[in-house]
C-alpha cells in the first residue's frame, strides 16, 4: 500500500515533465512558420506573382500542418493537463482520504489510550476503593477486637479488685485472731484468701507461718516456699522458713538428715538476719534469738551468746532473749552473769504480766528466773498457774527442752527434777 501512494505522489510530477517539452515544441513550430512575407503592390510581375502565391500556398499549406501539429500538440498537452489535473485529484483524493484515515487512526489511538488510560484509573480507583474497604473492615474488626479486650481487661480488672480488696480484708481478720491466738480461725480466713489469690505473697507467708505455729511443718514450708517463689529476698518468710527447719530438725531422729535440716534453717535464718536485723516475729521476738537456739542445738555456744545479744539489743524490754542468755551463761559456768540477766528477766516479766496475765510465755520466764534464783515456792506457783491457764503443748515443750539443757549445767539447780518431772507428766497426760 505504501509503495502504491509512492508511485501516486510522483505521477503528477512525472506528467508535468512530459507535458513540458510538448509545449514547448508547439511554442517553436509556431514561431518558426509565422514568418510572412510582404510586397509591396505593384512590385512584382505575373510569374513573380503566381510563384508568390505558389509559395504563398505552400506555406499557408505547412502552416496549416504546423496548426495541425500544433494543435494535435495542444490537444496532447490537454489530454496531459487532463490527466494531470484527474492525477492531482487522484492523489489529492487519495492523501486526503490517508489524511482522514491517518486522522481517524490517530484519533482512534487517541480514543483507545483515553479508553485504556481511563480502564487502568478505574482499576486502580475499583483496587483503591478495595483496599480502603479493606481497611476499613480491618480497622472495623480490630476496634471491635480492640473494645472487646478492653472490655474484659476492665471486667478482669475489676475482678481481681474484689478479689484483691476481699483478700486484704481476710488478711486483716486474721491478723487479729492471729493476736488473739485463734489461729484455727485465721488458718480458715487465710485458706478462703488462698483460694482467691494463690501467688498472693502476703497470704502464702501468714498461712505458712501459722502452720509453723501449729507444728504442721510440711504444711508450713509449702506456703512459705510459695511466698519465696513470688519474692525470694522476702525476708519474713525467709525468717518462717529458718524456724520451721529448725522445729522440724529438733523432732527428727536421723542425725544426718536433722544435720541437714539444721544446715539449711541456718542458711535461711541468717540470710534474713542480713536483710532485716531488726526484723520480729509474730510474738515481738528477734529472729536472732531462733538463731541462737539453733546453735545451742548444735553446742555451738559462743554463736549462740553471740546470736542471743543480739536479740538483746533488738528487743532489750523482752524477757525471751535476756532469759535465753541467762540460761546460756548457767550452763557454762558464768554464775554472775547469769544471775543478773534473771535477776532482769523477773523485773521485765512481773510488769508484762501485770499488764497481760493471759501472757503464758512471760509466765514461763518468771517461772524459770524464779527457779534458778532459788525463789522455789513462787516459781511453783507460777508452774500452778501456768497449767491453769492451758497453753498450748508446744509451749510446755519449749519450756521443758529449756530446762533439760539448764539440768546439764555444771551446777546443780535445787527444785529442777521436780520441774523437769512436773512438765513432762502435763505434756504426756
Amino acid at each position: 500500500m505504501r509503495k502504491l501512494k509512492f508511485l501516486v505522489h510522483w505521477i503528477p510530477l512525472a506528467l508535468s515533465i512530459v507535458a513540458l517539452p510538448l509545449a514547448a515544441s508547439a511554442y517553436y513550430l509556431g514561431i518558426t512558420h509565422s514568418d510572412t512575407i510582404i510586397y509591396e503592390q505593384g512590385s512584382l510581375d505575373s510569374e513573380e506573382a503566381a510563384d508568390v502565391a505558389a509559395r504563398a500556398l505552400a506555406d499557408a499549406q505547412a502552416a496549416n500542418e504546423t496548426a495541425s501539429t500544433i494543435l494535435s500538440l495542444l490537444e496532447g498537452g490537454s489530454v496531459l493537463i487532463t490527466l494531470i489535473v484527474g492525477a492531482v485529484a487522484i492523489v489529492f483524493t487519495l492523501n486526503l482520504r490517508d489524511l482522514r484515515e491517518d486522522l481517524e487512526a490517530q484519533a482512534n489511538a487517541n480514543q483507545e489510550k483515553i479508553e485504556s488510560t481511563l480502564r487502568s484509573r478505574e482499576a486502580e480507583l475499583a483496587l483503591l476503593t478495595e483496599q480502603v474497604r479493606t481497611l476499613a473492615n480491618e480497622s472495623r474488626q480490630q476496634i471491635e477486637r480492640l473494645t472487646t479486650t478492653i472490655n474484659e481487661q476492665l471486667e478482669e480488672a475489676r475482678n481481681r479488685a474484689e478479689r484483691s480488696f476481699r483478700v486484704l480484708t481476710l488478711q486483716m481478720l486474721a491478723e487479729q485472731q492471729v493476736r488473739a491466738r485463734n489461729y484455727d480461725t485465721a488458718i480458715s480466713q487465710l485458706r478462703e484468701a488462698y483460694e482467691l489469690e494463690q501467688d498472693n505473697l502476703s497470704t502464702n507467708y501468714l498461712l505458712g507461718y501459722l502452720y509453723v505455729i501449729k507444728r504442721q511443718f510440711e504444711e508450713a514450708l509449702f506456703y512459705l516456699r510459695r511466698a519465696l517463689e513470688r519474692d525470694p529476698e522476702f525476708a519474713p518468710a525467709l525468717a518462717a522458713l529458718g524456724l520451721a527447719l529448725r522445729r522440724l530438725g529438733d523432732q527428727e531422729e536421723d542425725i544426718v538428715r536433722r544435720n541437714q535440716l539444721w544446715a539449711e534453717a541456718e542458711l535461711n535464718l541468717t540470710k534474713a538476719l542480713n536483710l532485716e536485723p531488726g526484723m520480729l516475729d509474730a510474738d515481738g521476738e528477734s529472729y536472732f534469738g531462733t538463731l541462737g537456739g539453733l546453735y545451742r542445738r548444735q553446742h555451738r555456744y559462743t554463736d549462740a551468746a553471740f546470736a542471743y545479744d543480739q536479740a538483746v539489743k533488738v528487743t532489750p524490754k523482752s524477757s525471751y532473749p535476756i532469759g535465753n542468755l541467762a540460761v546460756l551463761y548457767t550452763y557454762l559456768g558464768r554464775r554472775e552473769e547469769a544471775s543478773e540477766l534473771f535477776a532482769r528477766v523477773e523485773h521485765l516479766v512481773r510488769g508484762i504480766i501485770e499488764d497481760n496475765p493471759g501472757d503464758y510465755w512471760a509466765r514461763f520466764d518468771l517461772a524459770q528466773s524464779l527457779l534458778i534464783q532459788g525463789k522455789l515456792e513462787e516459781a511453783f506457783a507460777q508452774y500452778q498457774d501456768i497449767i491453769t491457764r492451758k497453753p498450748p503443748l508446744s509451749a510446755y515443750r519449749s519450756a521443758l527442752s529449756t530446762l533439760e539443757f539448764l539440768a546439764e549445767s555444771p551446777h546443780e539447780i535445787v527444785g529442777m527434777q521436780d520441774v523437769l518431772t512436773l512438765l513432762r507428766d502435763v505434756i504426756n497426760n
